[in-house]
């Protein structure tokens, strides 16, 4: 069988989401080798993957992304840049020596992209948030309503951006625009969520497949977090690991939701300490990301009669899937578009990062008290099932390396024919 590699970036939702892709590929005889942060090592490795451990976080950057603060929408670009130049050269030597047949590489993912054209080799994205094009951004109102703050916000991450570009174009004749470090697309571009999800969807052709949900659980539970202190029924805040609100976000949450009548369980983002939150209500479960961990947010949703999240496709694939209410609460562009989605869906409703506890408070009540948003997400959860999943993952993957293969064959099997008819 084939050999792949599989290179993505540092969050938890693109990571989880290929689990399900890496199994079954592994379980129909492929061997995969995956490059990731060591967080990831003991998941990947049950998976019947080999884990090989990135070069250590380069440094000295010291823009927002430095903290996982997510402040605006150059702000990852810029990273991403920085990163590929840090990692390009000893990774290209490395994934070179594993002679793989194929790579994977996550949709924010340049070096991976760039490691697969160096070598020849065939590629596929895996696009973990929603799919994004020049066509999708100029056809919604949203980029056009906040093009101004974009641009009076955005002037120093572009101006960084654009200097680590040239630097990439220079050193490794790499032309990148911004938006190609969000996309990074390939012939086969594998889309992590059900059409129903994905903003404008008839904007993209034929090479992206949308597959819905690739679950697949990690085969380690997260040690820390007592599963038994939850009641059956709860309220679950959580924003990920890279899209931050702030700690006036968290308190606002905490005004909002004492004495709902349910328990809370809240997952603080980085920029977040539980020290910043003051007095807790009783009803609540704190949990941070820099103290704590990650929660095991797959075990935690099927208890969940509302998820207040970043709008992100990870929690909203993930929060359909168990049928669950979403309040939306979006911090970018992306996020805003696929909260938009969520409530055009009728699966939840999407409100202000800035809204205040009554209006937050109102929204959930009124989520919890209509049956519809529950109804409607599950509808939505059904897609995903329906969708292939990692099955379809497989399949396309193995079709793209067949397909190739039999192309180069043919190719070169027809250039010396080529050849001896030109010389009468």
């Amino acid at each position: 069988m084939a050999k792949g590699v599989f290179l993505n970036v540092c969050g938890g939702g693109h990571v989880i989401a290929t689990y399900g892709m890496v199994a079954e590929l592994v379980r129909r005889g492929d061997e995969i080798v995956y490059f990731e942060t060591e967080r990831y090592r003991t998941e990947i490795a049950a998976l019947g993957a080999t884990f090989q451990a990135y070069p250590d976080v380069p440094g000295p950057y010291h823009g927002p992304m430095a903290g996982w603060r997510f402040h605006h929408e150059l702000d990852l670009p810029t990273a991403m840049c920085w990163w590929t130049l840090a990692w390009y050269p000893e990774l290209l030597d490395r994934v070179t020596a594993e002679r793989p047949d194929y790579i994977v590489h996550d949709s924010l993912c340049l070096w991976g992209k760039m490691i697969a054209a160096r070598l020849g080799i065939p590629a596929i994205t895996s696009v973990h948030t929603p799919a994004l094009s020049w066509r999708l951004q100029l056809s919604c109102s949203t980029f056009w309503r906040d093009l101004p703050q974009m641009v009076m916000h955005g002037t120093r991450p572009y101006f960084g951006f654009r200097k680590l570009a040239r630097e990439l174009a220079r050193r490794h004749g790499t032309v990148v625009s911004a938006i190609e470090t969000y996309t990074n697309p390939q012939p086969v571009n594998i889309c992590h969520t059900p059409r129903e999800l994905q903003p404008h969807d008839h904007l993209f052709d034929a090479s992206y497949h949308f597959v819905g949900s690739v679950h697949h659980r990690p085969s380690q539970e997260i040690p820390g977090f007592d599963m038994s202190r939850l009641d059956d029924d709860i309220i679950y805040i959580g924003f990920g690991t890279i899209c931050d609100p702030g700690p006036e976000f968290f308190r606002t949450c905490l005004s909002a939701f004492a004495d709902i009548g349910l328990q809370v369980v809240m997952l603080l983002s980085a920029s977040t300490t539980p020290e910043d939150l003051g007095e807790v209500p009783g009803n609540f479960i704190v949990w941070s990301i820099d103290r704590d961990g990650l929660l095991p947010q797959l075990d935690i949703l099927p208890r969940a009669k509302l998820f207040v999240m970043n709008g992100g496709m990870g929690g909203a694939r993930e929060g359909s899937w168990f049928g669950i209410p979403l309040l939306a609460i979006p911090t970018t562009f992306e996020t805003d578009i696929i909260s938009i989605r969520i409530e055009r869906q009728g699966a939840g409703l999407r409100r202000s990062v800035d809204a205040p506890a009554a209006e937050l408070r109102a929204a959930a009540q009124r989520l919890l008290a209509d049956p519809s948003f529950a109804r409607h997400s599950a509808r939505i959860g059904d897609a995903c099932r329906r969708a292939g999943g990692a099955v379809r993952a497989a399949d396309l993957i193995q079709a793209h390396v067949a397909q190739s293969r039999a192309t180069q064959t043919h190719v070169a099997g027809a250039l010396p024919r080529r050849m001896a008819s030109s010389h009468p």
